[in-house]
């Protein structure tokens, strides 16, 4: 036997959640069989962190750096833990003293800045069933404040081969991942739900391409998941309860004018479009424009061509000139808005 001792992820953690297993087979009380049900119902494998059994020995689930899959819309941010039973009576003191010395390490390692709760506080179900609330100590904010009903017993023996450690995304690119290069409706929906979560996609085709890959990545490396780009069970896990990309204050406010003067390219360009704009209103002639921007050196004789066929109808080159640039103003006004739209989002840079 060794010991465990434990140690804080880099993923941000504010809560632990309680589970029991719902049997009290015995053959039933390890991890494996955990892993085993909870593949059967599509998830990536075990969805708690860990697993104690009845004789008080601690199995490890799920890597501490993986979001767990036990708490729907209650999993990101957290960890679970699993005591094997189902009847009250017949948890064992042994499984409580191993959850008390697991928990408060946890709390020392959070400063005591983690709470802690039941199944049964997010999810109609008697999960645990047991009183984990005088079992762990907890006052009303679930922190471990009052006296537990057994002490600490200092150390949590575990096997020398502690459970299943390995549970990341399949290797391969089988069924159930969505990466380059698939085209389904079930990618489209994935695009669906990251424009709405504030991730850029490009268009919602359908096609797994470049723009849904670099999206995938980015709100992947948001939630703490390995940002390999593929969209496989654990990722479809976390997704469940993602929430929209935080936008901050300044962001949300900002302007066309605040974006240009913060290095913002698109918007420079997008101001500058719009005073050539109303350059070409108010000059009238092409000599104007072709000494304030130049921009339509190369485009001079199209552009006569043009403008005599219009004079035949009675439209003076002034007028025509007018007429471009409340265009070019019209069309870098819709411009200017859909790239403050796009920034205060979340996505643009």
């Amino acid at each position: 036997m060794t010991t465990y001792v434990f140690r804080k992820p880099s993923r941000p953690i504010s809560r632990v959640f309680v589970h029991c297993s719902a049997s009290d087979n015995p053959d039933h009380d390890n991890v494996a069989t955990m892993d085993l049900w909870h593949k059967q119902r599509g998830w990536a494998g075990v969805g708690y962190h860990f697993f104690i059994r009845k004789n008080g020995m601690l199995e490890i689930g799920r890597s501490l750096e993986l979001t767990p899959a036990a708490q729907e819309n209650n999993n990101i941010g957290t960890i679970a833990i699993c005591l094997h039973g189902l009847k009250a009576e017949k948890f064992t003191q042994a499984q409580f003293a191993t959850l008390i010395t697991l928990c408060r390490q946890i709390d020392a390692a959070y400063s005591s800045a983690v709470t802690f709760h039941g199944h049964c506080e997010v999810a109609r179900k008697a999960c645990p069933v047991f009183d984990y609330k005088r079992v762990l100590g907890l006052d009303a904010k679930g922190r471990l404040s009052a006296k537990p009903v057994l002490a600490d017993s200092g150390a949590i023996e575990m096997p020398r081969t502690p459970g299943i450690e390995h549970l990341e995304e399949p290797g391969s690119l089988g069924i159930g991942v969505l990466h380059i290069g698939s085209k389904s409706g079930a990618v489209t929906d994935l695009q669906k739900k990251l424009v709405a979560l504030g991730y850029f996609v490009g268009n919602i085709d359908g096609e797994f391409g470049t723009r849904t890959r670099d999206s995938v990545m980015a709100w992947q490396a948001d939630n703490h998941l390995t940002p390999d780009g593929r969209y496989g069970p654990l990722s479809r896990e976390a997704m469940r309860d993602a929430k929209p990309r935080p936008v901050s204050e300044t962001r949300a406010v900002a302007s066309l004018a605040s974006l240009s003067a913060n290095g913002s390219g698109i918007a420079r360009a997008t101001i500058d479009s719009r005073l050539a704009g109303i350059v070409l209103s108010a000059g009238g002639v092409l000599g104007v424009v072709n000494e304030v921007t130049g921009f339509f050196s190369t485009a001079t004789g199209s552009l006569g061509e043009i403008t005599k066929t219009l004079e035949q109808y009675g439209l003076s080159q002034g007028a025509v000139m007018i007429a471009l640039g409340a265009y070019v103003v019209w069309k870098s006004i819709k411009a200017g808005r859909a790239h403050v739209e796009d920034f205060r989002s979340g996505k643009t840079a």
